[in-house]
């Protein structure tokens, strides 16, 4: 799936969060770590990430996450994410 619009701002803002905080444009487990951030008390991201986060995913209403078997970016659902997430976070 190729990620456009709004939620191509998205994926460019972790991307970008991801080279500041690990020195990897996509580090693995990338996006349970930026979730983690936004729902917990942030341990990484300055007060401004975390507001830019949130706002780019309440636009979007949806987070992206890496496909591991095929090695793209993808864009999910704000709901679908959530429930996938208590799933298989890895913490």
């Amino acid at each position: 799936m190729q990620i456009k619009g709004i939620a191509q701002n998205l994926a460019e803002y972790m991307a970008k969060l991801s080279l500041k905080y690990y020195s990897d444009r996509w580090m693995v487990q990338l996006e349970y770590e930026l979730w983690k951030e936004l729902v917990e008390e942030p341990e990484m991201l300055e007060e401004s990430e975390i507001k830019k986060l949130k706002d780019l995913r309440d636009m979007t209403e949806g987070w992206i996450m890496m496909n591991y078997d095929s090695g793209e970016l993808e864009f999910m659902p704000i709901t679908k994410w959530r429930a996938f997430y208590d799933k298989n976070a890895p913490f």
